[in-house]
């Protein structure tokens, strides 16, 4: 069982934060900017309620590779709020400002850590927010704290139920099902940001370890005894492990929209994953493109198109102990994924003769493709250049599409296709 590396003290040696959580803390902080941009939708609007959980939130402060300070995940959301702000004001040229009811919780088991956070908040100039309750620290188990939390997000926003919680668990037993639930049962417009070390369950499979899992997490069924015996696992048994356990994980949860992606560590017990659980496509597809942004440390395994999640995921390394080719989230993952969609759009597209509206075709896909809304919008603009597409408007009359697509755009084949060579 993998336990928390971390430890703080005020005015002692500040942790090692390492290169791919470093990444993974920016891209947190584009994720919440565009999340919060996306909150203010009119010029016109003056109020935004959101509150914000981070559940294992650490000391505050780390140091990087080169030995400088860097902030950890509470300072990083209060910088993103920060640059929203600014973004807004500037994007809308508003003529009054924006409030920006946001309550960042933090929680730590470690109170030492809850501590020096406090201290590290006084000194980015935070310490009224943390008098007045605007930020609350609190010690002990996210688990034990997440009722009264999840509770207080609610009481705070009854009618849209907006809250996000940052779960960035150390190993893969911290966040039972059960509390998953409560969250999404809760709150309509609710989002996890989870990190689950799959690598480090997987590879070190044991009856105790899987016992354990079970009954401090509620996942259950996802990991059978063929599994842990090497001599029965049979083809395929780390696929079939992941795709259990995210299937499980992801079902259980209560949540609509989910998008899981592999970090990919410089050293340690392997890749974990990062899940994005929300209850708005939106949500999801804002995720995907800050992925796409960092690609250099995101990357998954299998086949670029619309149906790579399908069944969770693909195991990192094959039955014959062989490295599965990397979807790497860079420009050539990005051509990939244009060419694979230029194939599957029409295949899917001769199952809806009468044609479907395009949010209507986006939406039932993106829980299983690594392509963002824009990017299926630029595959179907080609096959409509090439007219293999058509592009039916509201009125029932062809339209001459050529540069963006409208949610109720209906998309079709024509009668008679037309096929490039």
């Amino acid at each position: 069982m993998a336990i928390n590396h971390y430890e703080w003290s005020w005015g002692g040696p500040l942790p090692e934060l390492l290169r791919h959580s470093e990444v993974k803390h920016a891209l947190l902080r584009d994720y919440l900017v565009e999340y919060f941009l996306t909150l203010v939708s009119s010029p016109h609007q003056d109020r935004i309620q959101l509150t914000v959980v981070d559940g294992f939130c650490g000391g505050g402060r780390y140091r990087n590779g080169a030995g400088a300070a860097v902030p950890g995940s509470p300072i990083v959301i209060l910088e993103a709020l920060k640059e929203a702000k600014a973004r807004v004001l500037h994007e809308q040229q508003r003529r009054k400002p924006i409030e920006f009811d946001v309550k960042l919780v933090c929680i730590d088991a470690d109170a030492s850590a809850v501590n020096h956070l406090r201290h590290v908040l006084e000194d980015h100039g935070y310490g009224d927010q943390l008098r007045s309750g605007a930020i609350e620290t609190l010690v002990g188990e996210f688990a034990g704290k997440a009722e009264a939390v999840i509770a207080e997000a609610h009481r705070r926003s009854p009618k849209a139920g907006r809250a996000i919680f940052v779960l960035d668990q150390y190993g893969y037993d911290k966040v039972p099902l059960s509390v998953m639930k409560q969250i999404f049962g809760v709150l309509k417009r609710a989002e996890a940001i989870l990190t689950f070390n799959v690598d480090s369950l997987i590879n070190f499979l044991s009856d105790k370890n899987v016992r354990d899992f079970e009954r401090k997490t509620g996942v259950m069924g996802a990991i059978t005894a063929a599994d842990m015996d090497k001599a029965l696992r049979g083809p395929a048994w780390r696929l079939r492990v992941q795709a259990g356990l995210y299937q499980k994980i992801t079902q259980g949860s209560g949540a609509g929209y989910f998008t899981p992606f592999f970090v990919r560590p410089e050293r340690g017990h392997g890749d974990f994953w990062l899940l994005h659980l929300s209850q708005h496509w939106k949500a999801r597809d804002v995720m995907a493109d800050a992925h796409w942004k960092h690609h250099n440390h995101f990357v998954h395994y299998g086949r670029a198109g619309f149906d790579m999640l399908s069944t969770g995921y693909a195991a990192r390394i094959d039955d014959d102990a062989r490295p599965q080719a990397a979807f790497e989230f860079d420009d050539v993952a990005s051509t990939a994924s244009q060419d694979e969609m230029l194939m599957q759009i029409p295949q899917v597209l001769a199952q809806h003769r009468a044609g479907i509206p395009f949010k209507q075709f986006f939406v039932e896909r993106v829980n299983t493709t690594p392509a963002t809304e824009a990017m299926v919008e630029r595959a179907v603009l080609q096959l409509v250049r090439d007219r293999q597409v058509l592009v039916i408007g509201p009125d029932g009359s062809q339209r001459n599409v050529r540069t963006a697509l409208k949610p109720d755009h209906v998309i079709k084949l024509p009668d008679q296709r037309a096929f490039s060579f």
